[in-house]
């Protein structure tokens, strides 16, 4: 299963407080929307406007490593977004991007608990690779899909 590793103990509002990107405060009150509303902390700061899409996906390649991809410059084929409900690459704000053999490459926006990770490699049966991308870049894929 794939794990993803901080290159850094330090939780992502931590590091955008000491980036000043971001007041303790501001933390806490995102970490209390994100339990009311169920989205992801990073979705809950980009929605809320404390900060950028750009911003928060740098944050993240810093603290874990994983490179950056633009879904959108991609020609992804139907019957890997057909594997999945849209509601479900929505919620989770991810799309598949590419399968080789049994490696199912995947673009993520913020990161996935473990279990959703483990929930993806078992409905598909493939090891999963992971990149970072915006949200925006997620929904330009699955709306120019149709989905």
């Amino acid at each position: 299963m794939v794990s993803l590793t901080r290159l850094t103990r330090k939780k992502i509002g931590e590091i955008l407080v000491e980036q000043g990107l971001l007041t303790d405060a501001q933390v806490q009150d995102t970490l209390r929307l994100q339990h009311q509303t169920g989205l992801l902390f990073g979705e809950t700061l980009v929605q809320n406007r404390l900060i950028t899409e750009d911003k928060m996906v740098s944050v993240l390649v810093a603290q874990f490593g994983i490179p950056y991809l633009r879904p959108s410059q991609y020609k992804i084929p139907k019957e890997l977004l057909d594997i999945f409900e849209p509601a479900m690459m929505r919620r989770y704000q991810f799309v598949p991007m590419d399968m080789v053999g049994s490696v199912l490459v995947i673009a993520v926006a913020g990161l996935l608990s473990e279990d959703i990770l483990k929930e993806i490699e078992t409905q598909t049966g493939c090891t999963l690779q992971v990149f970072l991308t915006k949200m925006s870049e997620i929904g330009d894929v699955l709306k120019a899909n149709g989905l």
